[in-house]
């Protein structure tokens, strides 16, 4: 893209962007610090016991995270883009209904989170406000009635996280991880800044998978279908689930690293998955039907939606800042020749594929000796597409934050949590550039590339640490110190040794790595 010759290229704000980053990033940090004085001051917190301080606690702590999104919603109105594309898609699906939405105008999202944005607007209208206020610009409660379902997302997201931690964790723990996705500045800003919905998807997808490994399968193809409904990269986890499910059918030990009791045949298991399969592809059709017309039906609307929204962008990254950002290729086309002749749409092709593969690989072998096996590799198969696949946003990898801290609840190595947190602060910086290059025609803006290549550099260098982790994890079945083993007792019920099956029992073979 090049910026208009009428306008006086200017300066992009590299300084303030990085000041930004640095605080949020700070800030963050210093929930870390919190638990030191909770962990302290274990006479007030009753000693990690469950009690009604404990609840009131949790309670507020999500209605302050609440509170912090609707102060920043109100002064990060959002991106401009993706701003005025919701709320205007929400007010002409409540005004002309379904059946022409997509003919009578843009809109590149499926219909399930259509029906969202048509609540949305309904409800701000019932409030007495529009889409814009008399002077043109917009209506501030409209705008955060749209970003509603993502930062509810969040807080499930963090509630989700916490009563994950308290299986295994006492309160003060369990406390703090709640706290690291409720302030975590990534989701934080993409959903109540910004206002876009990767944490809706992002949650969808953990409970999904969540509910599969906890024997639940027809539920997980629900959620998994909601998921889908809501964004098409959902579609990023879809051949990781399917390999799980295959395994789910056919291995009758699928179940033997955990305590779900299964005896279920493997006819009923078979059944149990058609019916999933089917749940998921009927809410997909359902969905779609309100919004079929004769020059648009509804099986056009869902390859038009899916399969010709993945590929609508044709760059090797749109603002993603990951191998071929690094490179400097940040919008360059699909067809422009990398090296040797071959092409970044070939090259992101092949990222595709290996990065499913190797992904596949990890869980198959890793399976068998941690039911946390599907999150970790689902978790590394969004980080890996996201750094070496072709078509990526800035916010493709978001879905990793939440699915490496369950993967650490569930695995107890720190390195998982430690990798999360330190995921954070480039993704942070990457969403901010990318939120201001949406001001590029506007004011001028022109890339700092320094700041590219540095920030790429961070995430493509916190992917390789990613890969060396799931190896030595899932392949070589070696796992560090927990970050909550002490000496202070704050985990309960499973030992050191027990955590390659999940907290269960011991598993043979399973080694603690003190080294490395």
């Amino acid at each position: 893209m090049s910026i208009p010759s009428t306008v006086k290229p200017t300066e992009f704000p590299t300084g303030y962007i990085l000041i930004v980053a640095i605080l949020a990033f700070v800030g963050y940090l210093i929930v870390t610090a919190f638990y030191s004085s909770i962990k302290t001051d274990r006479a007030y917190l009753n000693n990690g016991a469950i009690d009604k301080s404990d609840k009131l606690l949790v309670v507020w702590l999500l209605l302050a995270a609440f509170a912090f999104r609707i102060v920043i919603s109100h002064y990060v109105v959002g991106h401009k883009t993706d701003i005025g594309c919701f709320t205007a898609w929400g007010e002409r699906a409540a005004a002309q209904g379904f059946a022409s939405f997509y003919t009578n105008g843009f809109s590149d999202y499926p219909p399930g989170y259509i029906y969202v944005l048509s609540l949305m607007s309904k409800l701000s209208a019932l409030l007495g406000h529009g889409v814009r206020l008399a002077d043109g610009s917009y209506d501030l409660v409209c705008v955060f009635f749209n970003k509603l379902p993502s930062i509810i997302a969040d807080l499930a997201s963090a509630y989700l996280v916490y009563k994950l931690a308290r299986k295994k964790l006492r309160f003060e723990p369990s406390f703090l991880l709640m706290a690291l996705v409720a302030f975590n500045p990534v989701i934080l800003y993409v959903s109540a800044g910004w206002g876009q919905i990767d944490q809706i998807l992002t949650v969808l997808l953990a409970c999904a998978i969540l509910l599969l490994i906890n024997n639940k399968p027809i539920f997980a193809g629900i959620v998994y279908g909601f998921a889908i409904l809501m964004k098409p990269q959902a579609l990023m986890a879809g051949p990781m689930l399917a390999i799980a499910y295959m395994f789910y059918v056919f291995d009758d030990n699928f179940f033997a690293v955990t305590d779900v009791k299964c005896t279920d045949s493997r006819g009923k298991r078979l059944l149990k998955t058609a019916i999933a399969v089917a749940c998921a592809c009927l809410m997909i059709v359902l969905s779609a039907l309100p919004f079929s017309s004769k020059e648009m039906p509804w099986y056009q609307i869902i390859l038009q939606k899916y399969l010709g929204t993945a590929t609508s962008y044709e760059f090797a990254t749109i603002n993603a800042y990951n191998i071929y950002a690094l490179f400097g290729a940040n919008w360059a086309s699909i067809d422009k020749v990398a090296f040797l002749g071959i092409n970044y749409g070939t090259l992101g092709t092949i990222g595709m594929v290996v990065s499913i593969g190797f992904s596949a690989v990890l869980y198959i072998i890793g399976r068998k000796k941690n039911r946390g096996a599907l999150v970790l590799s689902t978790a590394y198969l969004f980080a890996s597409i996201f750094t070496i696949g072709h078509y990526m946003h800035e916010r493709y990898i978001i879905p990793a934050l939440l699915l490496l801290l369950i993967a650490y609840l569930l695995y107890s190595d720190k390195r998982l949590l430690y990798l999360m947190v330190g995921y954070t602060f480039p993704i942070f910086i990457n969403c901010l550039c990318s939120f201001y290059y949406s001001k590029m025609f506007e004011y001028g803006l022109y890339w700092d590339k320094k700041l590219v290549f540095w920030c790429s550099l961070l995430m493509v260098l916190a992917f390789f640490y990613f890969t060396y982790i799931v190896i030595r994890i899932m392949i070589q079945g070696k796992l560090k110190d927990d970050v909550f083993e002490d000496g202070t007792n704050l985990r309960v019920g499973s030992s050191v040794s027990d955590r390659l099956r999940g907290g269960v029992k011991t598993t043979k073979g399973a080694t603690n790595e003190n080294k490395a």
